[in-house]
């Protein structure tokens, strides 16, 4: 799946474009608002597509002069889940960051970065995820929990999970030599686990050193 494009998952269309920007903010858009976010659409589909969705009751459309707008209907049947399915980026992070909740203290950070993260996705890409766990910490009981993790990810998405590890003298030595999979984590990651604050003055310390 491309989390970027969740509804993707359920139709190829402009609908499932059109519902994630309605469904994004409790709020009325005009035609030239949603092009303007979706920017590859036509003004012409995006109106059919409305048109569509209004006749379905799933979209309220309204004219004021010569303005039309159009919200999301939320008392409508199909509301709950247009809305489930247009966050469903942020349903997987949660469900990641419950998941690694249960690691305890052997874990010091997580984040997806990468693809997944700068909503660039394609529907064949991966989702990258940097894990740093403390140094001294049980071997075997780690490498069951970054298998199952791997197996998690491509269950709740269909994508191939790619697990990249550090332990914390790994990861301070790749600090120190400035990799450049860290800037990326530092500048787009999105932290499951662990705080930013400790992964950036990890970061600095390191490179002061």
């Amino acid at each position: 799946m491309q989390l970027n494009k969740p509804f993707a998952t359920v139709t190829p269309t402009l609908d499932g474009d059109v519902l994630v920007v309605l469904a994004s903010a409790d709020a009325t858009f005009t035609i030239k608002q949603v092009q303007r976010i979706l920017a590859t659409a036509s003004g012409e589909g995006i109106r059919k597509v409305l048109n569509r969705l209004t006749a379905q009751g799933v979209v309220l459309h309204d004219e004021v002069g010569r303005t039309h707008t159009y919200r999301l209907n939320t008392e409508h049947l199909a509301a709950e889940p247009i809305m489930a399915l247009a966050r469903l980026h942020s349903a997987f992070l949660e469900r990641l960051e419950r998941h690694l909740g249960g690691w305890g203290a052997s874990l010091r950070y997580a984040a997806v970065f990468g693809s997944a993260a700068t909503g660039r996705m394609r529907l064949d890409s991966d989702i990258d995820v940097v894990l740093v766990r403390r140094t001294d910490s049980d071997d075997d009981v780690w490498g069951q929990r970054v298998a199952e993790l791997g197996r998690l990810v491509t269950a709740w998405t269909g994508n191939d999970g790619r697990i990249v590890e550090y332990t914390e003298l790994e990861f301070h030595a790749a600090a120190l030599a400035a990799e450049p999979l860290l800037a990326e984590v530092s500048k787009q990651g999105q932290t499951v686990a662990g705080t930013r604050a400790w992964f950036t003055t990890q970061l600095r310390a390191a490179r002061r050193s």
